[in-house]
């Protein structure tokens, strides 16, 4: 039995092994797929390095791309770059994790670039949560870094809002955010910055640029139209005081979860004491009523 069992054994660690290396021929036959489909779609690898130049102001020749993809006209790329200046040492990032101090001699940029657009709508320095004693950056400090991004990458056609102060979180971490407006709507476009408080370099952009941008002045319901239809809605579903509960309607000229990022007309119920208790979204084009908006709509 003992020879039959070891051959046994044998057998499944061959077995095994077999399916690691088809699991990696596999890996390593999906990045090839990928990388022909980057570049059919204009991302060659030149193409990848300059968009990470332009994104971190370092020289495309030092730029090192380890990964590129297209999916749905969005450009997903994965690089190595030399480290921006002011960053601390290496056990900043880990400050439980006790080693030798060793310079920061390379950074990760992770970030998603939107090919139509030709804008980013993520940017991730991974290396730039650090953690120190002190917290240096001043709150306006950390606002005029975001100021510069937002203005550098948000379009000019998603208009402007005036942001609201930076938030300092219990993290090393100041979040400056930005909505779009146009005369009194919001557009759909936001965009959001987080800024070290411990070197005030800036940790992550990311944005939801508009899919539609119609004039106000061609939205065919109207608000009191939209908040009837949510009334009709409510009284469907046995709602109590569908007829008296107070709603307020906000326009978005691009619904994040409209089907189309078309316009929607988003209507709150609130309750007597001023909370809001849900969202519910009606097409501002067709009043057909779309369903409940989710956390993070615009």
């Amino acid at each position: 039995m003992r020879p039959l069992a070891g051959a046994l054994l044998a057998v499944a660690a061959l077995t095994v092994c077999g399916c690691a290396r088809q699991a990696d021929r596999a890996e390593a036959n999906l990045q090839v797929e990928q990388r022909i489909a980057a570049s059919r779609a204009g991302l060659t690898p030149a193409r990848a390095r300059e968009i990470v130049s332009q994104v971190t102001g370092v020289d495309a020749e030092t730029v090192t791309v380890i990964h590129r993809s297209v999916n749905e006209g969005v450009a997903a790329i994965l690089a190595i770059v030399p480290p921006a200046p002011g960053m601390r040492h290496e056990e900043a990032r880990r400050p439980t994790i006790p080693a030798a101090i060793t310079e920061q001699t390379i950074e990760i940029v992770d970030l998603r670039w939107d090919m139509q657009a030709d804008l980013p709508t993520l940017i991730l320095w991974g290396e730039r949560l650090q953690f120190a004693s002190r917290e240096p950056t001043t709150r306006e400090e950390a606002e005029a870094v975001a100021r510069e991004l937002l203005e550098r990458w948000v379009p000019e056609e998603a208009g402007e809002i005036a942001p609201p102060p930076a938030q300092k979180l219990e993290a090393p971490v100041y979040v400056v955010s930005r909505l779009g407006t146009l005369d009194g709507h919001l557009t759909g476009d936001r965009a959001v910055v987080q800024v070290s408080s411990v070197t005030g370099l800036p940790i992550s952009f990311s944005q939801r640029i508009a899919r539609q941008r119609p004039s106000p002045d061609e939205i065919a319901v109207t608000r009191d139209e939209a908040i009837e239809v949510v009334r009709e809605h409510l009284r469907g579903e046995g709602f109590p005081a569908a007829a008296t509960v107070n709603l307020v309607a906000q326009l978005t000229l691009s619904a994040e979860r409209h089907p189309e990022g078309g316009p929607a007309w988003l209507v709150a119920l609130i309750r007597g004491d001023g909370q809001q208790m849900r969202v519910l979204m009606v097409d501002a084009m067709s009043g057909e009523m779309l369903t409940a908006r989710e956390d993070g709509d615009g």
